[in-house]
Formats: structure tokens, sequence, C-alpha cells
């Protein structure tokens, strides 16, 4: 199976750097950019004759627009995916890391010195970030084949916590994950869950695209 992950578009809270969350707020709609990179991506993937199988998207409108506009052409359903909507901030959605210090300065303090979600009031747990990657990943898995070319359109904490399970890893890389940047990997359901020798056949795992832009390059 290829499973192609994709961040959404440029938005107004990227370029003033505020936090982004689980929340549709107007300063996470797409930006004029955002939709050029979006439909950059979707001219990329037709003159490359690219369609897949599957398309999922987080119900999230940044996301969604992204993916309507990459692969609206593609004809295929978009199915929504809870687990891939952005990880929750809580109440520092919407605001740069300044005006978090000036109204929250305990809860920026004690974040910024441990990165630990729970000094954030209404901040999705890192537990709960882990179990939805982990979800991503076991649902693909589950419900495609080898002969499947799955692409997702999601955000960059989501992502981030899919490679993650993706690597089976315990630790949480940061990846900064560019706008409509693609990850791609071909995947080995039907051996994945084996505790063999093919788990050490890289022929079996492979990481094709990490982090690219190839369509605005």
């Amino acid at each position: 199976m290829n499973l192609v992950l994709v961040r959404h578009g440029e938005t107004e809270a990227n370029l003033t750097m505020r936090w982004s969350g689980s929340k549709d707020l107007t300063i996470t709609n797409l930006t004029d950019i955002g939709r050029m990179q979006a439909t950059k991506l979707g001219r990329w993937f037709k003159d490359r004759r690219f369609t897949p199988t599957h398309v999922y998207s987080s119900p999230q409108k940044r996301a969604y627009d992204t993916a309507q506009l990459a692969g609206g052409q593609w004809g295929l359903p978009i199915t929504k995916m809870e687990d891939l909507r952005e990880t929750g901030a809580g109440i520092f959605e919407g605001m740069t890391w300044p005006e978090i210090e000036d109204q929250y300065p305990k809860e920026a303090e004690l974040f910024r010195d441990s990165r630990n979600w729970s000094f954030i009031q209404d901040a999705e747990s890192e537990q709960g970030r882990r179990e939805r990657g982990s979800r991503v990943l076991r649902y693909v898995i589950d419900n495609h084949s080898n002969n499947d070319t799955v692409v997702m359109f999601a955000h960059a904490g989501i992502i981030q916590q899919a490679v993650s399970a993706i690597f089976e890893s315990p630790r949480l890389w940061g990846l900064a994950a560019r706008n409509t940047a693609l990850y791609e990997f071909a995947i080995d359901v039907e051996h994945w869950d084996e505790n063999s020798s093919v788990r050490s056949n890289p022929t079996a795992w492979r990481i094709l695209r990490f982090n690219e832009q190839p369509h605005l390059s």
C-alpha cells in the first residue's frame, strides 16, 4: 500500500504565528497562497497521472478545502475522518506566543519548560494525541490492501503523531511540516503485524517522500 499524508495549505494563523488546533477559526482558513499551493499540488498530481484509490481528510475546513482543491479531479469521495483532526491546543488556540505569555503567564512558563500539554487548559492530552496517530495507521492497515493508494489530508500535529506510529517510535519527532508537504510511505500491510524477519526487510517498508513540496519547486 502507498500511504500519502498531506498537510493543508497556508493559513493566516500560519503567517502570523498563531496557534492552530482542533477548532475552525477565521484565521485558520486557507489564504490565497494556501489555495494556490493546493491547486498546484492538484496540477502536479494530474501531470504525473497520480490517482489514489481512497481519499480521506480531516473534517476541519483548512484540510478539507485543500483536499477538494488538490484532489477534485480524481472524482473520488473524500471521507472525513475525525482522527485526522488537528491536535487540540486548548486555551492557546488562535493566539501568538507573546499573547499567551501575557494572558496566561503561569501556563506559558510551565509548558515552555516541560512541553507537557496537561498544563494547558482544555488541550488534548499527549496520550490522546499518540492514540489518535496510532488509530490512523491501524485503520489504513486494517481496511486497505497492498494494491491501494491512500491519500490523507491533515495537519502538522497529527501527521507528526502518525509518522511516529509508522516508525513505531516511543519518541515524538519534530517534523516542521510545510504547507501542502507530502509524506509518502510504501507499507506491506499484509505483513505489518508479523513478528518475523520481514520486519528487517527494507523492501517492505519504504520512505518515498518526507516533508517534500515538489509542486512548489
